[in-house]
């Protein structure tokens, strides 16, 4: 089910990832969050090109957040191939 979603940077950091370092809230409820999740894939959004995705991730660090619309699912990670909580950005909101 696709929705608008804030992401922000929680601040956790691991030794070793997968690490859920990101906090996801509903835009229509900003303070309200609904789960920390491990990935944020905005390969539909950037077509794969790394410094579009660094650039949009940025905002995850500040106060007001990455605002997109996608999903929530759980993909498999790249590095352990094991499923996390992943949002599926479909389109990035300004």
């Amino acid at each position: 089910m696709s929705a608008t979603y804030i992401v922000k940077d929680n601040g956790k950091r691991c030794f070793a990832p997968p690490c859920d370092h990101y906090d996801v809230f509903l835009a229509d409820k900003p303070g309200e969050k609904i789960k920390s999740i491990h990935e944020v894939d905005l390969s539909a959004v950037t077509g794969g090109d790394d410094a579009k995705q660094g650039e949009l991730m940025k905002r995850a660090f500040t106060p007001g957040g990455l605002k997109l619309e996608g999903s929530l699912t759980e993909g498999p990670n790249a590095v352990r191939n094991i499923k996390l909580d992943t949002l599926r950005a479909t389109r990035v909101i300004d």
